[in-house]
């Protein structure tokens, strides 16, 4: 009896309040904001809008982990969600920043610092139309595996090979070495199997190319006797070849 006289206070409560509800709309989401304003993220948080949640905004939060990974997947975006006042929500996104810009087959792709890539053609990255001219740009050999998984699918935000922390570790030494201006490009090669970087760089006013192994520590060691060879050279453009063991081969570019 008890359950019974318990289930009817339930029962009337429940439609008490549904009553309020149709009413006074008191769950009802009343606004989602995009922050900053985008036609592209704003058309994709319909999807995020179930028949459920604009009838109770708190639900908004249970279909949002699921929906911020799809679309972080889609775009090169972060985004963060938070409550602005009572059924009023606000959607905050904020563009990767990439490190390098790598050429791969005549086309450019973005790498960020723990490697996560997107092809020029995104569509939220080619709309957002960040500056990138200060970005080293860096060519992904044909000798190299692909840069992505499934190369023939240009569309969203995945994970490269690319070696960024090795790269980083290499220009920042190179950019040091003090006979060495400025990089002009750089170049991942797989020779024998093995990883090798062409760096052309200006140094003593004279356009230098020099081939070797893609390490810090590799550079480190030839930097001295590569500069022996740039000064000594009355030749304008050079091409040094480090790759033996035990020698580096001069050619006149």
């Amino acid at each position: 009896m008890r359950i019974i006289s318990l289930l009817m206070v339930m029962s009337v409560a429940c439609g008490f309040f549904y009553g309020v509800e149709e009413k006074l709309y008191l769950f009802r989401l009343r606004n989602i904001d995009v922050v900053p304003e985008n036609v592209l993220i704003e058309k994709e948080t319909a999807s995020l809008i179930s028949r459920s949640s604009a009838r109770f905004w708190p639900l908004l939060f249970i279909g949002y982990p699921s929906w911020k990974m799809e679309m972080e997947k889609k775009y090169p975006v972060r985004f963060l969600i938070r409550v602005d006042g009572w059924g009023e929500v606000v959607i905050e996104w904020l563009c990767l920043q990439p490190i390098f810009i790598v050429n791969w087959h005549n086309e450019r792709w973005f790498i960020t610092s723990n490697g996560m890539t997107w092809h020029e053609s995104n569509p939220l990255w080619s709309e957002a139309n960040p500056d990138v001219h200060n970005l080293l740009t860096l060519k992904w050999h044909n000798s190299m595996p692909p840069l992505v998984p499934d190369e023939a699918n240009p569309n969203g935000v995945r994970q490269s090979i690319f070696p960024v922390v090795r790269t980083i570790e290499l220009v920042e030494a190179i950019r040091k070495t003090p006979w060495i201006q400025k990089i002009k490009a750089l170049e991942l090669i797989k020779i024998a199997g093995e990883l090798a970087v062409m760096v052309e760089v200006a140094s003593l006013d004279k356009d230098v190319s020099i081939l070797f192994e893609f390490s810090e520590s590799k550079w480190n060691d030839l930097a001295p006797a590569m500069e022996t060879i740039v000064k000594s050279s009355d030749a304008k453009a050079l091409y040094l070849d480090a790759t033996y063991k035990d020698k580096i081969v001069i050619r006149n570019k």
